[in-house]
């Protein structure tokens, strides 16, 4: 009887230890995994965003065949959410900030515990992606500290769980690359004409979205100009001639107009470029108007690296096409790097 007392007495203070241990384990935690995917960051970060795609790549489904999943009303970007079900229990995420290509952060919370954070980085690199999935919270509840105790740790217990689950992302986008919109050419020197341009100058902060919408203003307005003084197509081509884009100081100038193969003033608002001959660098892209543009611009910077040569301004980028005639993949823009003699 003496042994059984001992005994229990000694699991009691085994126990009592055992809860203060937890008590004061730390609940604070931020554990990161990295994976290189051969696949275009534009692909995975789109995979990653869309939550209907977890499923598919998501490490606990593998573990848990009890787990039940239902969507919010937006599966994709900012307000993006899902909830579950499982033999551990319920669970939500939601999706609180994205940056388009670069990041997103979601918040998860498991029964009616208190959110944790989920961060997501990517970065282009050559050959792919790099993907970082991270996991952390300040503070964490008692049995979420029980199990980070007894498996070693919070690395023991969340690296794991990102390491197979960006072995599944990568699996899952590498098979899933979408076939290219568009089609780049060969980079090639080419000598070019002394030119006549005419367009709407502007000057902003490099933002895409704002760029787009300034083209979709200026250029239907700049083909009118030239259909109401008798030009038709081919007495100019479409274009636009840019006198800076510094991505170091965010900042780009540009117009926006039509490279004149016949005599024309400038409209209103416009103004005359004169584009000097010499050598320059060109590339021919065949797609929709921004599919592609950045690969092909990315090219041009390949072979001026690889060939030693410096570009100078303006960079011009000619609309050869009317995209009401031909099918979209036949889309022809051709663009001009002149370079230093």
């Amino acid at each position: 009887m003496k042994f059984l007392k001992r005994f229990f007495i000694f699991l009691l203070l085994v126990l009592i230890a055992g809860a203060i241990y937890i008590f004061t384990y730390s609940g604070k935690y931020d554990i990161t995994r990295t994976k290189t995917i051969k696949a275009p960051i534009s692909h995975v970060f789109n995979t990653v965003n869309d939550l209907k795609t977890w499923e598919k790549w998501g490490p606990w489904h593998d573990q848990d065949s009890t787990i039940v999943v239902t969507y919010g009303d937006k599966t994709v970007g900012v307000g993006a959410s899902d909830s579950w079900t499982s033999k551990d229990g319920p669970g939500k995420m939601e999706t609180v900030a994205i940056e388009n290509n670069k990041s997103i952060d979601q918040k998860i919370s498991f029964m009616d515990n208190e959110p944790s954070d989920i961060y997501w980085k990517f970065k282009e690199v050559e050959g792919g992606t790099d993907v970082t999935w991270g996991m952390k919270a300040e503070d964490s509840p008692f049995m979420f500290k029980f199990f980070a105790a007894i498996s070693g740790g919070w690395d023991a217990m969340f690296g794991p769980m990102e390491d197979d689950g960006l072995n599944n992302l990568a699996a899952y986008a590498e098979s899933t690359i979408p076939a290219p919109s568009f089609t780049i050419g060969k980079v090639s020197e080419t000598e070019l004409p002394a030119g006549t341009f005419i367009g709407y100058p502007h000057k902003i902060k490099i933002n895409h979205a704002e760029m787009t919408k300034l083209f979709m203003q200026d250029m239907p307005k700049a083909g009118i100009y030239a259909a109401t003084n008798g030009l038709v197509f081919g007495d100019y081509t479409p274009g636009a001639v840019y006198s800076k884009y510094d991505e170091a100081s965010n900042e780009t100038e540009f117009y926006i107009g039509l490279l004149l193969h016949k005599k024309l003033k400038p409209a209103e608002g416009m103004e005359l470029v004169n584009i000097p001959s010499g050598k320059a660098v060109r590339v021919k892209k065949c797609g929709n108007y921004g599919d592609g543009d950045l690969e092909a611009h990315m090219a041009i910077d390949a072979y001026l690296k690889n060939n030693n040569l410096k570009k100078k301004y303006p960079i011009w980028e000619l609309y050869v096409n009317d995209p009401a005639d031909v099918k979209p993949e036949d889309i022809q823009t051709d663009i001009y790097y002149p370079i230093e003699e």
